[in-house]
């Protein structure tokens, strides 16, 4: 049964990396783009990468984790909720 939950949640953080990188990268350029070169920018870009690396991390941690490895999972979740109500709202492409 906890495998299963695993490939659950593998499939979840895989399809969450790729909510991630094309709708989130597309946010960030908008975002970059309205917010130049300020410290919101740089920010946006830090949290972005954070987003991104997290996946990994929260997948590392599920699969070789010795206890409470499904917590790593909120970890994406919560930089998710963060990155694309503060700064990726516009997920245009134009």
């Amino acid at each position: 049964m906890e495998i299963l939950l695993k490939l659950c949640a593998t499939l979840g953080v895989g399809m969450g990396t790729i909510f991630a990188l094309l709708p989130g990268s597309f946010g960030l350029l908008n975002f970059r783009s309205e917010h130049s070169n300020t410290w919101r920018s740089h920010l946006a870009a830090a949290t972005w990468w954070l987003l991104v690396l997290a996946h990994p991390f929260a997948l590392y941690r599920l699969w070789l984790g010795d206890e409470y490895h499904f917590q790593w999972l909120l970890l994406p979740v919560a930089l998710h909720l963060l990155f694309f109500s503060l700064f990726g709202r516009n997920l245009s492409t134009r």
